[in-house]
């Protein structure tokens, strides 16, 4: 942990994996990078289980996250297992937070109820916008200016999506150029609370991260995505916009994204071949750029021997 007269009491860095399943060697390396970042820059370092979509839980998977970490190596100063200022830190605790905020949204008529499946929307698309991850939503329950938001009147289950007409959002993450979308022709009015009352991924996060005082986020790259509607929702929540650092994805032997359904190089098969943690960070280090070879090394000896230019030039590189 970071103390003393060195430390930047304004950084606060986050770490927020999901408990669906054993973490792959790509989930660590993205930890290593954040944690790395953190404590470079003389500031906190948090760990929050983002358990909101439950039917994807796997039981134990928390607990075994929070071993996996520490195997490695790592620490962190807030979290689920030592608490701290700005818990609950499972997002499942947090449900309060995002009725509050949820709540907010809707006086200010920034949301509204839709009808619409997501096949539904993916058959009202006749073409894809270049560039395109995902189906724009057509607009088809999105209210006029001059209607009041009422949930239909054929009392079918609804979700609730963000109205984003007129939406310009300009972002830039570190080591990327400046980018500037209009949400209505990207994604759309997109989704903050599913049909089955769950709250949504970009609406939970952008709440926790709010409240908790994220100030700086390193990711992996699949989630740039959805740094233009996470900003709208910072924007719309009154939070300051934290800095944004999207690290480069690790690959499997194959070349293809590792993912936990298919079990890509997990930490379970590294520790049944009874490998050490500091091997595992020596390849970990290596495989960015932060080492030339990889060796046994540790959390703290890698920390120890670089600086700020040594991290983002190896994230750049990567």
């Amino acid at each position: 942990m970071i103390h003393g007269p060195d430390a930047d009491s304004t950084y606060r860095g986050r770490y927020a994996p999901s408990p669906t399943g054993r973490m792959h060697l790509g989930n660590l390396r993205t930890a290593l990078l954040a944690w790395l970042h953190a404590r470079l820059s003389q500031g906190r370092f948090i760990l929050r289980i983002d358990d909101l979509d439950t039917p994807r839980n796997k039981s134990g998977s928390i607990e075994e996250i929070i071993a996996d970490l520490s195997w490695l190596g790592l620490d962190w100063d807030e979290g689920p297992d030592i608490g701290g200022a700005n818990g609950p830190y499972l997002q499942s605790e947090r449900l309060d937070h995002y009725e509050r905020f949820f709540d907010q949204l809707k006086a200010s008529h920034l949301i509204f109820p839709c009808i619409c499946s997501r096949k539904d929307v993916q058959l009202a698309q006749s073409a894809p916008h270049a560039g395109q991850v995902e189906p724009v939503y057509p607009g088809t329950c999105r209210p006029s200016k001059e209607l009041s938001r009422q949930v239909p009147a054929n009392r079918k289950p609804v979700s609730w999506r963000f109205l984003t007409r007129n939406i310009t959002i300009t972002s830039q993450a570190e080591l990327s150029e400046a980018t500037t979308v209009e949400l209505d022709n990207t994604v759309g009015d997109f989704v903050i609370r599913r049909k089955d009352g769950l709250y949504a991924y970009q609406f939970a996060t952008v709440a926790d991260d709010g409240l908790m005082g994220i100030s700086d986020i390193v990711r992996g790259s699949d989630l740039s995505d959805s740094m233009p509607r996470q900003l709208a929702l910072f924007d719309a929540l009154g939070f300051p916009r934290p800095r944004f650092l999207h690290a480069p994805l690790m690959r499997d032997s194959l070349g293809g994204r590792m993912a936990k359904r298919d079990g890509s190089d997990s930490l379970e098969t590294w520790k049944s071949r009874n490998r050490t943690p500091e091997l595992l960070i020596g390849e970990l280090a290596a495989s960015c750029g932060l080492m030339e070879t990889a060796r046994p090394i540790s959390c703290q000896e890698l920390l120890e021997c670089l600086s700020m230019e040594d991290l983002l030039f190896s994230m750049s590189a990567a």
